[in-house]
């Protein structure tokens, strides 16, 4: 018995929407974002950190400034330039954890008062790890750099962020 072409055609048909589902869904199961959940757009600035000694490191910083753009990070970013990462500013001061969910690079965090002094730094931020990085104390901004950055400039707490959003003022 010969059967109509639409039942004879019905197992490529249903293969071609099983690989429509699993190439439109397939980049959330790995980590990536799909067509509905595209990373957000940052602001980019200029920031100098300034060591106690006066010797100054100026890096190029995207902004994140809406509540979306701060859930979001730096998740999914495979590298990060040596002159390049995040800054992170709240309003009003206050503790803060940071944490590297989804995160593919490791990065040095840098707590940072309302007057731009550094008050904690953490070094080489595991990727993937949930474990909660706290401030210790209320910050104004957190920035985040490529892992070995802090090393390789010779950052120290007690050093100064050059940013607008830091200030004498509390």
């Amino acid at each position: 018995m010969k059967h109509p072409a639409f039942i004879r055609n019905l197992p490529w048909l249903a293969a071609v929407v099983f690989l429509a589902v699993v190439l439109f869904l397939w980049p959330r199961f790995v980590g990536g974002q799909g067509p509905d959940n595209s990373a957000p757009v940052f602001a980019h600035a200029s920031m100098v950190i300034q060591r106690a000694d006066g010797q100054s490191f100026p890096f190029s910083v995207e902004v994140a400034e809406t509540p979306e753009q701060e859930r979001y990070g730096l998740m999914f970013r495979h590298s990060l330039p040596d002159d390049a990462g995040m800054i992170f500013i709240y309003s009003p001061d206050q503790p803060v954890s940071m944490w590297m969910k989804n995160t593919y690079i490791p990065l040095d965090m840098l707590f940072v008062r309302h007057d731009g002094l550094i008050v904690k730094i953490i070094t080489h931020a595991e990727p993937f790890d949930l474990t909660p990085l706290p401030s210790d104390e209320p910050v104004r901004g957190v920035i985040e750099l490529t892992a070995g950055a802090v090393a390789r400039d010779s950052l120290k707490t007690g050093d100064k962020v050059l940013f607008p959003a830091f200030s004498d003022r509390p």
